[in-house]
């Protein structure tokens, strides 16, 4: 077997591949379990950050919820007891709004309490809280002794159990009064876990390691922390992160949801291993058949298509597989197209000769040359020798101009030149008359464009806006843009006439104006932006405001295939 031959290189590279699997294998159940674990656990800290962050979050959220009720209504609690008891009536009334106020939030707390002298007690609790667990939170806030702490004005976040439901309480003694709010240690597990799409399990507990809550129903229920560290450690991992207001928050992993698809992909590997050594001598074997036959075959008729035959001649009969056969149809369809192609490039040549031929023919026009002869015949009547050098000086630029370019590209700033010039016979023949400004950038000035291309547009402008006695102006300005992600030399050309015929400009827009219709140098624009670009969207006429044309080119700019003048 050659060594640079298709079947050689192929049973070499699946042996290779074959022994890495093995490699792979003895090495991954050595150090693929611990890799997994840390970076399970690096997530589950990651995502406890997440957690701790947003308790810490509403719990300071809460406490300036009460801090704002505590400010802003103290006051009124204080002197409740001195008011008459229909002034108390209405007094509590406000008070209730302020705390109902509070709880209108989606993020509020499970409940606000006001307790004042005299045992009486202002509560507003969450729709969260069913109704029985709500009457036992009452009961339990009205029997409580609330102690200040050494200052006298708050205390820390506190651990509450009413009937084996735990709350989170923070409240301020003032006074004789108790301002407070408090929140279900479940209903804040929920706030930080609300998409459900987390799957690991999570759990809260006070500083002394007592079970607040935990979100895993099915598993027996446990007091502790330690207890449930000690009950569950084989089944879970589990890591916890510390929350300063009053304890710590959990997350429990299961390791069956971590590990078992890494067992699976192992033995995956192992028996697509073992499957491999039968299969490679049959591989082999159905490679030199299926593929090395007909790619053979297909070297041959490429060789013959390279001596010059016009189609890919495969041998008829053969027992090929469908990739194949689809890729020799697609050869055979692509050796037609590509002598298709030949023969419309050669046409397209033929054309564009055609069309270069006729621009030089449309730029050799009796009536300009006449008038220009006659312009000079007038001057020399008025003794104007000045004017006629001048003119002469233009003109022989024009013809020296328009016989170098042919249809080939010039750089940008020489075709505004050669448009300047035209506009200077133009003054000599119309004085005072013409006022003219042109806007360059640099980079737009050395971009190729095709010759003629802006002094068509200016004669354009001398041939339907100039009127006798009244100022005509032009300006030109290029410059570069981006236009669908290509970069173009963008030029426009503004004057004050009377603008394009509205009919004519229609039959424009639509692609209908031929060579014969009026306005025939703009239509080989048109024409040779087309031969030379491909293109049909990089001429754009329009009238301006409140009179006056605009024209608009487009000029891809890098050129390529083209000459240069």
């Amino acid at each position: 077997m050659r060594t640079n031959s298709i079947v050689f290189r192929f049973s070499m590279q699946l042996t290779i591949i074959v022994a890495i699997l093995f490699a792979v294998l003895v090495l991954s159940n050595v150090y693929s379990l611990e890799v997994v674990r840390n970076n399970t656990q690096d997530g589950a800290r990651n995502t406890l950050s997440l957690y701790q962050a947003n308790i810490r979050n509403y719990l300071n959220n809460f406490s300036k919820d009460l801090t704002e009720v505590f400010e802003n209504h103290v006051d009124a609690a204080n002197d409740f007891e001195q008011l008459s008891e229909s002034g108390r009536y209405f007094r509590s009334i406000q008070l209730k709004k302020a705390l109902a106020a509070k709880m209108s939030a989606n993020d509020a707390s499970d409940g606000l309490f006001i307790r004042l002298p005299g045992d009486t007690l202002l509560a507003q609790v969450s729709s969260r809280i069913d109704s029985n667990e709500k009457l036992a939170l009452i009961d339990y806030i009205e029997q409580r002794k609330w102690v200040p702490d050494s200052d006298g004005t708050e205390d820390e976040w506190t651990v509450l159990s009413v009937q084996g439901v735990h709350y989170l309480c923070k409240y301020m003694v003032y006074s004789g009064m108790t301002f407070g709010t408090l929140v279900n240690a479940e209903s804040l597990l929920d706030m930080v876990n609300r998409g459900g799409g987390d799957r690991n399990g999570y759990a809260l507990s006070d500083r002394e390691g007592r079970l607040l809550t935990w979100n895993q129903a099915s598993l027996k229920p446990v007091e502790t922390l330690d207890e449930l560290r000690n009950e569950y450690r084989g089944r879970y991992l589990m890591i916890s992160e510390p929350i300063a207001e009053f304890g710590e928050i959990t997350s429990l992993v299961a390791k069956q949801s971590v590990f078992s698809k890494l067992k699976m992909i192992q033995w995956l590997i192992v028996l697509l291993a073992l499957v491999s050594l039968v299969v490679v001598p049959l591989v082999l074997r159905s490679l030199a058949r299926d593929i090395l036959k007909p790619v053979l075959e297909l070297v041959k008729a490429a060789k013959e298509v390279e001596k010059g035959q016009p189609e890919l001649q495969i041998p008829e009969g053969a027992d090929r597989s469908m990739e194949f056969t689809k890729l020799y149809r697609s050869l055979q369809s692509m050796v037609r197209e590509i002598t298709e192609l030949k023969i419309q490039s050669y046409e397209e040549q033929i054309e564009r000769s055609r069309a270069e031929i006729k621009f030089l023919q449309m730029q050799i026009r009796p009536h300009f040359f006449l008038n220009a002869i006659s312009t000079v015949t007038s001057l020399t009547y008025q003794n104007k020798n000045e004017e006629i050098r001048g003119l002469v000086h233009h003109l022989s630029e024009h013809l020296r101009y328009m016989f170098r370019a042919g249809l080939a590209v010039v750089p940008l700033e020489e075709e505004i030149k050669h448009a300047v010039n035209y506009i200077r016979m133009q003054e000599i023949r119309y004085p005072d008359q013409i006022f003219y400004m042109t806007e360059i950038q640099e980079e737009a000035g050395r971009s190729p464009v095709p010759p003629f291309l802006i002094q068509t547009f200016v004669e354009n402008v001398f041939k339907h806006a100039m009127f006798y006695e009244e100022m005509l102006s032009i300006y030109i300005r290029a410059g570069m843009e981006i236009r669908e992600g290509a970069s173009f030399v963008k030029i426009v050309i503004e004057d004050n006439g009377g603008g394009f015929d509205a009919e004519w400009l229609r039959s424009f827009s639509s692609v209908q104006e031929t060579e014969g219709g009026a306005h025939i140098g703009i239509a080989n624009v048109r024409r040779t932006l087309h031969l030379l670009y491909k293109r049909e969207d990089l001429v754009r006429l329009s009238n301006g405001e409140p009179s006056g044309a605009r024209v608009e080119l487009w000029i891809p700019a890098t050129i390529t295939d083209e000459r240069t003048a």
